[in-house]
């Protein structure tokens, strides 16, 4: 009788295992849409980094958003956010860089670019 008992109960935690990693991994998989979106970021941006191509670059990063988990997406979120800051840099006032690297959303960003690029990976970009 013990021993039907240990067999159910390895069954049982073997079909609540396989239940709970079923939907978690479908659900951290990216979609197509965030993909295609993730591989046009930083395309036709140029070689060296500008307010203009932060712009274009922000966008890029807006669009993939849109296709993303909650958590992800806040990612992107704040990497754009910062992007904009950069894109309203003006060359002339150097006061405008002091600003974007003392601020709030800059301390995120490392954290963002981790959580985004490790989902991002997901793609097979």
């Amino acid at each position: 009788m013990s021993r039907v008992r240990i067999l159910l109960a390895a069954a049982l935690a073997v079909s609540v295992l396989a239940v709970l990693a079923g939907p978690a991994s479908a659900a951290s998989a990216p979609s197509p849409k965030f993909c295609t979106a993730v591989s046009k970021i930083g395309s036709n941006t140029g070689d060296s980094p500008s307010p203009q191509q932060a712009a274009k670059t922000f966008k890029q990063f807006k669009t993939a958003a849109k296709y993303a988990p909650k958590r992800v997406k806040s990612a992107a979120n704040t990497i754009a956010s910062v992007l904009s800051r950069i894109a309203k840099v003006k060359p002339s006032n150097v006061s405008d860089l002091t600003g974007i690297y003392t601020s709030k959303t800059f301390k995120a960003y490392p954290k963002a670019v981790s959580t985004f690029f490790l989902y991002s990976a997901g793609c097979g970009n």
